[in-house]
């Protein structure tokens, strides 16, 4: 699908998006060796904007707005062209880099679909939970290889980054932000069960998930979702978060319903 880049700077796109306090990422406390298969960024930056209303007598102290700033990991470029056609959704691609290498930290290099407030003119009332810049673990680079027409066999990839939002046990993520992630790309794979995708045309109905390994703030991790089964209106899934070096290193998996609209 055609994409034009963002055109807006990372500052004016997060003041239209939330604001929140986050505290410093945990001090290092993973072996190298671990550090490198997971490629753990722990970096963030926070950014200190005026309150909108200086009449307000609350307007005093500067709003601090937290913004992960990513370094996609060397295995997204060598691997994504190999995980099949690029996913672009309007309602995801203002927050989705286009680029695939390891230190382009361009601010304006996003997906875009020409409209940065798609979302409000089409009935969202807020940011996407796994698919924007603050997410507490962000999706991304989403791309689909089809089997059979979207049969048995079809597979949604992508990039999970677990953010120090994501943080529950000092240095490691919620299970709860796991669960998520198997929660998005169960109910996204299910978008290409038809052969071609039809975003919103289904939803998760039930998700059975199984935490493997804790997940280390910061860590990338590749993510996976396959249909399993078809009937009717019923779509099962297989998904994982896997190293994105070593698929046999497994952190989470999944087994999940999905039902697709009437």
């Amino acid at each position: 699908l055609p994409h034009t880049p963002h055109s807006a700077t990372a500052t004016t796109k997060i003041q239209n998006i939330m604001t929140m306090t986050l505290s410093p990422p945990p001090n290092e406390t993973e072996e190298i060796a671990h550090s490198h298969r997971t490629q753990r960024d722990d970096s963030s930056d926070v950014l200190e904007l005026p309150s909108s209303s200086p009449d307000d007598a609350s307007s005093g102290p500067l709003v601090r707005l937290a913004l992960q700033k990513r370094t996609l990991p060397s295995w997204v470029a060598d691997q994504f062209e190999g995980w099949g056609e690029r996913v672009s959704l309007p309602e995801w691609d203002a927050d989705e880099k286009i680029s695939l290498e390891e230190h382009d930290d361009n601010d304006n290099d996003f997906l875009c679909s020409g409209d940065d407030d798609y979302r409000q003119n089409n009935g969202w009332k807020g940011t996407d939970l796994c698919h924007s810049l603050t997410s507490p673990v962000r999706i991304s680079h989403y791309a689909i290889q089809y089997k059979d027409n979207g049969g048995v066999g079809t597979k949604l990839t992508g990039v999970a980054h677990f953010t120090p939002n994501a943080e529950s046990h000092s240095g490691y993520c919620h299970g709860g932000s796991m669960t998520a992630a198997m929660d998005d790309v169960i109910g996204g794979t299910s978008f290409f069960v038809t052969g071609q995708c039809v975003p919103w045309s289904g939803f998760t109905a039930q998700v059975n998930v199984s935490l493997r390994r804790p997940i280390p703030v910061g860590s990338y991790l590749k993510i996976v979702g396959e249909i399993t089964k078809t009937e009717g209106r019923k779509v099962w899934i297989s998904s994982c978060l896997v190293c994105g070096n070593d698929d046999n290193e497994v952190y989470c998996t999944a087994e999940g319903l999905a039902i697709l609209k009437k």
